[in-house]
């Protein structure tokens, strides 16, 4: 592990050192605070695009994409004074994310399914909240300890392969801890002090008056402020702008418009003759709804940047003056807001803030305060449909329905447990298990050395305190039953950054307690080994991950809890297709959504024993326990992973002959494991 230094001091640069060159990148990237996680990041960009097509759905992806469109188009039919009568519970603002993300990653790709989008934005989202943890462990510990510490989260396969597939718990992590790092850094710059008023925002002696820009600076500003002109006009004119268009649609449906249109219409429309002129003009519709919704903010942009090259004095003395002082308050939360939009106990991250905020700041801290909770409750407010109207009593509903979860089980110790009555050991023993042992035994050397006598300590005292509540507030809910869980441990995946910044508490003792350089970096390879060893053994099933205190995957098979999505059935789907005949009939236990997007087109697929006789049979999670699924079926494939069985493949003997009837069909897409 590297040595213990100072957490913010940057090393001086060496005299003579090459501006250019492969050497000076390199020297700049040690030399720089960000540079290696920054690199880090890249480099498991590139690695989650080559095995993104190798991952399976989690249960509710359907459901959620479904919602988010559902919510999106609230946007072009509703207002934020009336509610749209959808009683959702989550917040949808991270569902509305990836239903336009994961269409637009097929641009990318086109051969990527719309759940490979769907990955990656959960995969993308990961990697951004990895950067805010590294910036959180800077506040804590030595840059090269949080650069350790960094690289061991990311490292869990735990927390690797939930990356992926759970488009919920990931991005509500993320979000919850750029929460906290927002937040703390706006509490900061408030604190710090401020620089910027208007005699420092002064052009220097001698410089070019802002107030006559340049010959190609003036027509910059005409070009854009007729191209603004011109947009407010076509979005926000007169109606007939808007009739124009719609008529100038219909004659290049018909092959009558202007040539150069009609070619447009038919590149983008190869076969629009199978569909009809209303289905293009409600598409158009949309589409200029969205974007009248889309260009309010970029011409908002648009005039602050033009504002800023026309007049850059001015600028600073104005809107930089102003954004210096209260960007970071305005930007977390904003970012609060939207974490609070994600799940209803996004406010805890915002307790984490307030509680850091008036230590800090005091009375003073007052108003400033408001303005942040306000940012928050209008953010929140804006992109959560379901608030519209009366805000208060849809919280107050939410907050009510929280015990309903109770309603699901999960397997812990070998017996199905109801969510609502998991034991007081549950949580411990999972997440004992779960994290690797080089993590766990510093996760017990930071509950130690937490708070170690120091001047270090004393100066950090306040964030680590906040830190040890993050853990354990969460933690404690569950432990005496106030918040029912079920599929292991995922809706507390929120706390395991604050876990992993007291793992850097044991690392950072541990590094200092060792002056050998070479022994420090062999032992943060050996800490990071067990975690890339487990991801590339249970690839792509990373996230059902346990370590040799259980005896591995293998050991936890049919004592605790596996692929509980059954993403397994992509590859179980994969060996359908392959196999079955035209207009086949698959039956599909527990849970059919997760494999319906992996199914050829043909295939009628039905829930379980639904089917009478169907051609083949699929099932995964607790039911592979059970000898009632289909029996008399031959076991054509099995899904393993580190040698546990997670999916199985049945086809039905030649000697049972099929009964076709209404079960045939294939079914409303309405399954799939609702929950928080």
């Amino acid at each position: 592990m590297p040595e213990v230094g100072a957490v913010t001091e940057q090393p001086p640069a060496r005299p003579g050192a090459a501006a250019t060159g492969g050497r000076g990148l390199v020297r700049r990237l040690i030399d720089s605070r960000d540079g290696f996680v920054l690199a880090g990041v890249a480099l498991l960009l590139l690695l989650g695009l080559m095995i993104l097509t190798d991952f399976g759905s989690s249960t509710d992806e359907w459901q959620n994409a479904h919602m988010g469109a559902v919510f999106l188009k609230v946007y072009e039919t509703g207002s934020l004074f009336r509610s749209p009568g959808i009683n959702y519970f989550n917040g949808p603002f991270y569902f509305m994310l990836f239903t336009v993300t994961s269409s637009l990653a097929r641009l990318l790709n086109p051969a990527w399914l719309l759940s490979d989008g769907l990955h990656l934005t959960n995969y993308v989202t990961f990697l951004v909240g990895l950067l805010f943890f590294y910036r959180l462990a800077l506040r804590l510990l030595p840059r090269n300890v949080a650069l350790f510490t960094t690289a061991l989260f990311c490292t869990q396969p735990l927390i690797f392969g939930h990356a992926f597939i759970n488009q919920k718990d990931i991005p509500f992590l993320v979000f919850f801890l750029a929460s906290v790092e927002t937040g703390w850094t706006a509490v900061d710059s408030l604190a710090a002090p401020f620089a910027g008023g208007p005699a420092s925002a002064s052009p220097a002696r001698g410089s070019r008056p802002a107030s006559r820009p340049s010959r190609p600076r003036a027509i910059l500003i005409i070009v854009a402020g007729l191209a603004a002109t011109a947009t407010l006009l076509v979005l926000w004119g007169p109606s007939g702008v808007k009739g124009a268009a719609d008529r100038l649609l219909a004659q290049a449906y018909q092959g009558q418009g202007p040539r150069a249109v009609t070619r447009l219409f038919s590149l983008l429309a190869q076969d629009a003759y199978k569909t009809p002129l209303e289905a293009y003009l409600a598409k158009f519709d949309s589409l200029f709804s969205w974007a009248r919704l889309a260009a309010g903010p970029i011409l908002l942009f648009a005039v602050l940047a033009l504002w800023r090259v026309a007049l850059p004095a001015s600028f600073a003395a104005t809107v930089g003056r102003f954004l210096r002082r209260w960007g970071m308050t305005l930007l977390a939360g904003v970012v609060l807001g939207l974490t609070t939009s994600i799940r209803l106990i996004g406010p805890l991250a915002g307790g984490l803030v307030t509680a850091y905020w008036f230590a800090r700041l005091g009375r003073r801290g007052l108003a400033p305060w408001f303005v942040y909770a306000g940012t928050a409750a209008f953010a929140s407010y804006a992109t959560w449909p379901a608030l519209w109207g009366n805000p208060l009593l849809a919280l107050a509903d939410r907050v009510a329905g929280l015990s309903e979860f109770a309603g699901h089980y999960t397997l812990f110790r070998g017996v199905l447990v109801p969510s609502g009555e998991t034991p007081f050991w549950y949580l411990p023993t999972l997440f004992a298990l779960q994290l690797t042992l080089p993590a766990l035994a510093l996760f017990l050397l930071g509950l130690v050395f937490s708070w170690w006598p120091g001047a270090e300590a004393r100066r950090r005292w306040l964030p680590t305190a906040l830190v040890w509540l993050w853990f354990w507030l969460p933690a404690v809910a569950v432990l005496v039953g106030i918040v029912p869980v079920y599929n292991n441990q995922r809706h507390v995946l929120f706390v395991y950054p604050a876990a992993f910044l007291i793992i850097g508490f044991g690392a950072s003792r541990l590094t200092a307690m060792i002056r050998t350089a070479a022994i420090r970096w062999g032992l943060a390879f050996l800490c990071l080994l067990p975690g890339i060893v487990g991801i590339l053994r249970l690839h792509p099933y990373e996230y059902i991950y346990y370590n040799e205190l259980v005896g591995g995957v293998r050991g936890a098979a049919g004592r605790y809890e596996l692929d509980y999505f059954c993403s397994a059935f992509r590859a179980a789907m994969a060996v359908v297709n392959e196999r079955a005949k035209p207009e086949a009939r698959v039956a599909v236990s527990p849970y059919l959504l997760t494999a319906a997007p992996y199914a050829r087109e043909d295939l009628k697929l039905k829930v379980g024993g639904i089917h009478s006789n169907p051609d083949f049979a699929m099932e995964c999670r607790e039911n592979l326990v059970s000898s009632s699924f289909f029996p008399d079926y031959s076991t054509i494939w099995e899904v393993r992973a580190d040698g546990a069985l997670l999916a199985v493949v049945k086809e039905r003997p030649g000697d049972l002959q099929p009964q076709i009837g209404p079960a045939a069909l294939v079914p409303s897409l309405a399954l799939g494991e609702a929950g928080e």
